[in-house]
């Protein structure tokens, strides 16, 4: 398929390493972090290690992997992808500033001078990646397509909670909340259904303009709020453009591992 483009990422190391060492415990996760982390992809899929570079979609001529870690170059052309680097720090994949990096792609904040030309980009994490591309862009006639959440979050005030529970999200959940209440003084609502941004298809033609205005406000909201938590910030400010948004149920589109 040639007028679409597939991206996804992953940004900082492979393998986590303790953010502080406080035994011998953490100590020795440090090591083997490490070590794991120097090993080639292929010793470490000899071993049983489960990679978080998935296969590129299968069928895509045009897959881009975004990271800011050269290590991982090897294992991303070799499974497909061509491999993007963004230079930033390395750390932690779960890390606040690995995560806002994520958004960079997500939602579009790349020179895009690759694929300026095609009409379909449909974005992917790289635990979310699927072959369903045909039935995507059959699906999306209204501009963007993503899924609802699988369980059901009637509300962003469900996304909020649930989020509490991560410390990376929680981290800067006042001011998130802060924020979301200035919103719904202004007229936003929030009952209005969580959607996963694990997969999002942007059908760009005449659309173009308006989808970058919607993925340019909710990337400026995660790096003012410094939070990662995408999702809650999509809920509230995609209601304006709520004509170009279509969202299916989770089964609709078939994930690899079924996230």
């Amino acid at each position: 398929m040639k007028n679409v483009v597939v991206l996804s990422c992953w940004f900082g190391y492979k393998f986590n390493k303790p953010l502080k060492i406080t035994s011998l415990s953490t100590c020795k996760q440090w090591l083997y972090a490490n070590i794991k982390n120097l090993l080639p992809f292929r010793v470490l899929n000899g071993l049983g290690f489960i990679s978080i570079i998935p296969q590129a979609p299968i069928g895509i001529e045009n897959c881009y992997f975004y990271s800011n870690n050269q290590r991982l170059k090897a294992e991303v052309t070799f499974k497909g992808w061509k491999f993007c680097f963004i230079e930033s720090k390395i750390e932690n994949g779960e890390s606040i500033a690995s995560s806002l990096l994520a958004k960079k792609v997500k939602f579009l904040q790349i020179d895009d001078a690759n694929f300026s030309h095609v009409e379909h980009i449909i974005y992917m994490d790289s635990r979310r990646v699927s072959d369903d591309i045909p039935k995507i862009i059959q699906m999306n006639k209204k501009g963007i397509l993503l899924r609802y959440e699988a369980k059901l979050k009637p509300s962003i005030w469900h996304e909020v909670e649930e989020a509490e529970g991560q410390e990376r999200y929680a981290k800067h959940m006042d001011k998130t909340v802060d924020f979301i209440n200035n919103k719904l003084k202004k007229g936003y609502c929030a009952n209005n259904r969580v959607m996963n941004t694990g997969i999002i298809a942007y059908a760009m033609g005449t659309r173009s303009t308006t989808i970058r205005s919607l993925c340019d406000e909710v990337y400026n909201a995660c790096i003012s709020l410094e939070q990662p938590e995408c999702q809650i910030l999509w809920c509230l400010l995609s209601q304006p453009y709520v004509d170009i948004i279509k969202a299916v149920e989770s089964s609709k589109i078939q994930s690899r591992l079924g996230l």
